[in-house]
């Protein structure tokens, strides 16, 4: 894949760079001899991305998606000579980017893919682009058939990735992606596939859990696939990638092949290519991922609708970083999920386990660190606040003496008499914990196999209302069926009522009693809510009915996550610290529909003992 570091080179090579928003018919440009350039690929690839994404704010608002900021800002800011800008069957802000463009100097063509996937009127559109380059139907079929021998290499590639499971998701998603410019060198690209195809079919092939596809745009996390593989998975679909790659059209005409691509048209095609995918790569799940801000996101209710039960996460990026823990926490919650499907892993009973060692689960979560200790049938707790934590064992240069220290310190403070302590960890830093030996379970699974230890059901709808997020899990016949986080901001959360209870300058204690005639609240957010309770004190509000309606404000914002899990045994269980809240307690009781409400013991400490539950049956 071309690079931005590659720039200054090409524009000295070539002084006929054109580059492409998306997926045109190439082989017009470099019948023109033209050098083409994917301004996706320069910018996704560039070590100075998120440079180029704050220069962007004078060409285009930050509500506009980073991709379609990240490509307007290379091409004004590398002085690219002319782009084609695909109009019709990409991005919403495409027209008004030729405006962009054309104002900055940048001369445009605008390519447009009939929406309704009109064969007469693309063959139209891409007679008019020949025209425009000069050249004839005839030029562009010969360089059509001279790229189809290097699809039939990338072709053979992508099947390696789900026949033979010798290519790694992301090596099918680099070389399928690099296809959209051919790297702006056909012949070298051509040679770097068939030295790579050569090398790829002599391995061994890959052992792996669940077949995996990524449906959507191309992901803009720096890591995604490297996290799919670590957890022992793979893709072995990009859908988006091998559309653009055209591996589907070789053979074809100009005009068949881009025909028979299916992104840029009604999304009832891209449904059916997903289909076919499922059945011939006998895909056990699919990852949807959607860009912030993005028309596509649209199409997320359509992909799950018109696959019925099939596996779905849908998984949202806005810049171009590494995956944050929220979103590890879905990835691995979801594979967790698919594989316990698939092959049946079952979580053993602590009570049924003759143990002649101490579990420890550490629940390293925003606000606050639960350890929860399982010896010889007792249980035993422990609670610091995570910034306390993080300085006093976390924090050191010495890690193994920072280890030798948390155990002391947690043999005295809990009592523990074994010789051997087996730790677990679970919560937002569940991977920080691994200087103590802890083996790390997503927090999502974790409290689900505690709540069903500890009420015996294996039907039911979970609550977790955490420190700075809010997870909603459907649990049916004993395994996790889906679930939901709000994760982008911290609105009626945890830290939302800390925040509240500071404001007013009263305990949580003071918080938990009022749920009865709750002043409304507009504002949820977890800074910008203290501005309006502050008002409704100066207007001479009752402080009652505020407390009151900041527990209802908690309440609203997890009833549209409750209905959508809602269990088909109508009960609902809830644990984390919320559930000190006896007020939120009420509220749920009272408004939410379920039948049942069941609050387990100690459930401020389930996260940590599923994780002893999880490390047992490990």
């Amino acid at each position: 894949m071309i690079s931005l570091s590659d720039y200054p080179i090409l524009s000295r090579k070539h002084r006929n760079l054109v580059g492409i928003s998306s997926s045109v018919p190439i082989e017009v440009l470099y019948a023109a001899d033209k050098t083409v350039i994917d301004l996706n690929n320069i910018f996704i690839t560039s070590p100075k991305n998120q440079e180029i994404l704050k220069n962007s704010s004078d060409f285009a608002p930050a509500t506009v998606c980073s991709w379609t900021r990240g490509v307007l800002a290379s091409a004004i800011l590398l002085k690219i000579p002319q782009c084609v800008v695909v109009t019709q069957g990409d991005c919403a802000h495409t027209i008004p980017m030729l405006d962009v463009l054309s104002a900055n100097g940048v001369r445009t063509v605008a390519f447009e893919y009939p929406i309704d996937n009109d064969f007469d009127k693309l063959k139209n559109e891409i007679n008019s682009f020949a025209r425009i380059y000069g050249v004839n139907i005839s030029e562009v079929e010969y360089f059509k058939e001279k790229f189809d021998e290097i699809r039939r290499v990338l072709k053979k590639i992508d099947e390696l990735s789900y026949r033979d499971l010798k290519v790694g998701g992301f090596e099918n998603h680099l070389y399928l992606i690099s296809a959209s410019d051919l790297n702006s060198d056909p012949d070298t690209f051509l040679n770097s596939a068939s030295a790579f195809l050569k090398q790829a079919s002599s391995r061994n092939a890959f052992e792996i859990s669940l077949r995996i596809g990524h449906v959507g745009i191309p992901p803009i996390f720096s890591d995604y696939y490297d996290f799919i593989s670590s957890l022992g998975s793979e893709i072995v679909f990009n859908e988006t990638q091998r559309q653009f790659s055209l591996i589907g059209g070789i053979g074809m005409s100009v005009y068949e092949a881009y025909h028979n691509y299916t992104y840029p048209y009604f999304f009832e095609k891209r449904l059916n290519d997903i289909k076919e995918a499922i059945k011939e790569r006998r895909l056990d799940c699919i990852i949807h991922y959607v860009q912030s801000f993005c028309f596509h996101q649209i199409e997320d209710r359509m992909l799950r609708s018109g696959l019925g039960d099939f596996p779905v996460l849908t998984l949202e990026g806005d810049y171009p970083a590494p995956l944050n823990e929220n979103d590890k926490l879905k990835i691995e919650s979801f594979v967790s999920y698919v594989e316990k499907k698939k092959h049946g892993k079952n979580v053993k009973h602590i009570a049924g386990c003759r143990l002649n060692k101490a579990l420890v689960g550490i629940d390293l979560g925003s606000r606050s660190v639960k350890i929860a200790c399982v010896e010889n049938g007792c249980r035993k707790f422990q609670i610091y606040e995570t910034m306390d934590f993080i300085l006093k064992y976390l924090s050191g240069p010495d890690k193994a003496e920072a280890a030798g220290r948390f155990e002391k310190d947690l043999r005295e403070d809990l009592g523990i008499k074994s010789v051997t302590i087996d730790y677990f960890s679970t919560g937002y830093g569940r991977y920080r914990a691994k200087i103590f030996s802890a083996l790390p379970f997503s927090e999502i699974e974790c409290h689900a196999v505690e709540a069903a230890e500890a009420t015996g059901l294996k039907d039911f709808t979970l609550l977790d209302v955490g420190g700075q997020d809010i997870k909603t899990i459907e649990v049916f016949d004993g395994a996790i069926k889906g679930f939901s986080m709000n994760d982008k901001c911290a609105a009626g959360s945890g830290r939302y009522i800390e925040n509240m209870a500071r404001i007013l300058k009263v305990d949580m204690d003071e918080i938990s009693r009022y749920y009865e005639n709750p002043e409304p609240l507009s504002i949820t957010c977890a800074t910008f809510g203290e501005t309006e309770v502050i008002g409704k004190l100066i207007a001479g509000v009752d402080i009652k009915k505020i407390i009151a309606g900041i527990n209802y404000t908690v309440y609203a914002r997890v009833e549209p996550m409750l209905e959508r899990h809602r269990s088909k045994s109508n009960t609902l269980v809830v644990t984390s610290g919320i559930t000190n809240n006896k007020a939120f307690i009420k509220l749920l009781e009272a408004n939410s529909g379920f039948s049942r409400v069941l609050v387990p013991e100690n459930a401020q400490y389930s996260g940590a003992f599923g994780a002893c539950l999880k490390g047992v049956s490990g």
